[in-house]
């Protein structure tokens, strides 16, 4: 491994085997040793995304994993922006960024604000599709989730969230896109690109719902939280 990290300090193109070798040392490291994820972190996270457009978390628990636990459990929702929570209510692995976003005091009209700003409102949290009844299915080009540089990281981001069964990757586009995004494609389908920096691969996102309404409201959620977008209801990819 010590030899693909000098590669990376220099900015040198991986091959398929030290890349696949990278991203399961990433891997364990995030399950065995978080001091060790942390410290990997705070050195590579930002030269994978601009080199490979790997988004690393910062935490094992972030955002996604934040709205999805509201949206599971409307109880915890409702209290946010009347009262301090305790960190309690919370699970415990989403602690640490929790503790990092609000410096150890959980107040609950600075959390509501965040979610506010990823459009994640209590209307359309309230109005999305039922949770999902089986583990979510993902489906990679030749059965290998790492032939695209940062494409697996993208969908176990997304898969955070309960109301997506399968991510399914569909065609390359002709020419890379200006910004990735997601659309709304079906009652219970959504369309969405992933670029690295070789080229744009257009994905289906299949939902737990098959509602027009619930749909476009997980296409407006995904699209901020994950873009800082609005939700994209034409289908005008390339």
């Amino acid at each position: 491994m010590r030899s693909i990290l000098k590669k990376l300090d220099r900015q040198q193109n991986l091959n398929d085997e030290e890349y696949t070798s990278l991203m399961e040392y990433i891997e364990k490291l995030r399950c065995v040793s978080p001091e060790s994820y942390t410290l990997f972190y705070d050195k590579y996270a930002l030269l994978l995304y601009n080199d490979y457009a790997i988004y690393l978390p910062r935490f094992s628990q972030g955002i996604d994993d934040l709205i999805n636990f509201l949206i599971l459990n409307p109880q915890i929702r409702s209290q946010i922006n009347r009262k301090d929570l305790p960190l309690s209510v919370f699970p415990t692995s989403l602690h640490p960024y929790l503790n990092h976003m609000f410096n150890n005091h959980l107040n609950t009209k600075d959390l509501w604000i965040l979610l506010e700003d990823s459009k994640g409102s209590d209307s359309i949290l309230n109005q999305l599709p039922r949770p999902r009844q089986t583990d979510i299915v993902y489906k990679f080009e030749e059965a290998n989730p790492y032939k695209e540089p940062g494409l697996k990281f993208h969908f176990d981001r997304i898969g955070r969230y309960s109301f997506i069964t399968r991510l399914q990757t569909y065609r390359y586009l002709n020419k890379k896109a200006h910004k990735d995004r997601i659309e709304y494609i079906a009652s219970d389908k959504l369309g969405g690109i992933f670029t690295n920096k070789q080229r744009s691969i257009y994905y289906y996102i299949f939902l737990s719902e098959n509602n027009t309404h619930k749909a476009q409201n997980a296409c407006s959620l995904l699209n901020v939280a994950l873009y800082g977008i609005m939700d994209v209801n034409s289908s005008n990819f390339n």
